[in-house]
């Protein structure tokens, strides 16, 4: 382990150990020796290897006015967790402050409990947490060319749209029993769905957090709509159903699904929260939550009303290694699709029979409730960080 040190007064970065050789940190940095320390420096623990420090990994977030947002208690127990394992620098930026000359961000001081505005160099890896979908279609397309070129491998390269998930996971012969019966929304599919199933979800393809979901029920000859904000609309036929979605957004912009009356506890419905990481080439589970509506039936999403559950107290055994088998699978199949995918959730539902359905797969988890997964969240994706970038710690796998 080497130190590396940072003079916030002059924004520069220097080093104490080597004298006569380049010191290399991020892309194609050389840190210049000093003798002596800046008064007010600050100092960063990192590996090194063959003169290369680091890793050094810029995590990219939504702009915010002179700041950013995104899942900041994350962005803190990262750079902890880099300290606590021994070497490695992480940067929170916006898209705009990623230059050929490096990265204008901000930097978690765990000792300090404190965030100090920074310059680095370009960093090794990028750990896309962008916040917004809006975001993603605006400011990604302007790191793109400089990534590509200076050959940064970016970690999670964006949003799943649920269609094209669906269809990606719809072609592994594997998977395709536990999928929800899943088509593009049009009036003609609706129908056909209806035809054969008593109950269906409406889904913005582009959608997170439970919003953009609706459950709709056909009721005799009229169709019952629950949203999450516990609102139901009755509707007359299915053409004045349909208007409704066509104000709203292209039609082909939502996915319909069929509703799988999965097993319920006292009555509400509850789906497993699943977290992956990669570890040597292969997903495994983080961490399984449990997750019950309440107030409303359409979701059990947290943000949408939805309550915490113990695995222990669900009338069903959870098949631990079905799903393990599951995700290591989705994993398998996603990584075929999209580069640099380090991690990723996955909603799953269980029937009476204890047959599993995967009803959503998420490129940038929220934060789990549970202490004990959001802890173990952040080890295995500074894992995922260290494997990726060639800075390999033996001992902590």
């Amino acid at each position: 382990m080497k130190e590396l040190h940072y003079d916030p007064v002059k924004r520069t970065w220097y080093q104490t150990f080597e004298e006569k050789a380049n010191v290399m940190f991020g892309k194609f940095f050389a840190v210049p020796f000093k003798k002596e320390h800046h008064p007010k420096h600050f100092t960063f623990p990192c590996f090194m290897q063959d003169l290369k420090t680091g890793p050094l990994i810029g995590i990219m977030a939504s702009p915010e006015k002179k700041g950013f947002i995104g899942n900041i208690p994350l962005f803190k127990r990262i750079q902890k967790t880099l300290y606590k394992e021994g070497g490695g620098i992480s940067i929170v930026f916006t898209p705009d402050k990623l230059t050929d000359n490096g990265i204008t961000g901000f930097c978690y001081l765990p000792e300090h409990d404190q965030w100090i505005r920074m310059k680095t160099p370009l960093p090794d890896i990028i750990y896309n947490r962008i916040a917004r979908y809006k975001d993603e279609k605006e400011l990604l397309a302007q790191i793109e060319k400089l990534t590509s070129l200076y050959h940064i491998p970016i970690l999670n390269p964006s949003f799943f749209d649920k269609w094209e998930l669906y269809l990606q996971l719809k072609d592994h012969e594997t998977l395709a029993p536990y999928l929800p019966d899943t088509a593009l929304l049009s009036q003609e599919s609706l129908e056909e769905f209806f035809t054969n199933y008593s109950a269906v979800y409406i889904k913005k393809r582009l959608s997170h957090k439970g919003k953009g979901v609706y459950l709709i029920t056909k009721n005799g000859h009229t169709f019952l709509m629950k949203t999450t904000a516990t609102t139901t609309v009755l509707f007359p036929n299915i053409k004045k159903l349909i208007r409704y979605f066509q104000k709203e957004a292209a039609l082909n912009d939502y996915i319909i699904q069929k509703a799988i009356p999965t097993v319920r506890m006292n009555g509400k419905k509850f789906d497993y929260r699943v977290l992956a990481h990669l570890h040597k080439n292969r997903f495994r589970i983080t961490g399984i939550g449990v997750r019950m509506a309440k107030k409303q039936q359409v979701t059990t999403h947290v943000p949408a009303g939805g309550v915490i559950v113990s695995t222990e107290d669900l009338p069903i055994q959870t098949d631990i290694m079905a799903m393990e088998r599951i995700i290591r699978i989705c994993g398998k199949q996603l990584s075929h699709f999209y580069d640099d995918i380090g991690e990723f959730s996955a909603d799953i539902g269980v029937m009476s029979d204890g047959m599993f359905y995967i009803f959503e797969l998420n490129a940038k988890p929220m934060d789990f409730d549970e202490a004990i997964i959001k802890k173990q969240a952040a080890e295995n994706i500074t894992k995922v960080f260290y494997e990726k970038t060639d800075f390999i710690k033996q001992d902590i796998f």
